[in-house]
């Protein structure tokens, strides 16, 4: 039982460093390049969870905003908006979201979608 529990250890470990992204020197940029979520909003039953990614590319100087929806059941992701600045995200019921972007003139537009098809609010 020992050597299996150790096993199981040893898997888990080189595992994880497998899918680990190495960087040959730890930068303030390497961090600050790196992904940035924020923390997850579920649905009312749980299923869904909305959340936003943050990255900054330093070659290009430019911050990149995406809001994502996980679906927690097959564990995958769908895309429902990269417009630089939305924020605010959230559920009106368990498919339906609300999310501000920035508009003309300093304004603010507020686009309401249904989780699985956004894009055709």
């Amino acid at each position: 039982m020992l050597l299996h529990q150790k096993l199981s250890l040893c898997l888990v470990v080189l595992l994880s460093l497998a899918m680990t992204i190495k960087a040959n020197r730890f930068t303030p940029q390497v961090l600050l390049s790196a992904p940035r979520r924020s923390a997850g909003v579920p649905n009312a039953d749980g299923s869904l969870v909305l959340y936003s990614v943050s990255t900054y590319d330093f070659d290009a100087h430019k911050k990149t905003n995406e809001v994502r929806v996980l679906n927690v059941k097959s564990n995958e992701t769908t895309l429902i908006s990269s417009v630089a600045g939305a924020s605010d995200q959230n559920w009106l019921d368990g498919t339906t979201i609300i999310l501000l972007v920035p508009g003309e003139k300093g304004a603010t537009k507020v686009l309401v979608g249904d989780a699985f098809n956004f894009e055709k609010r």
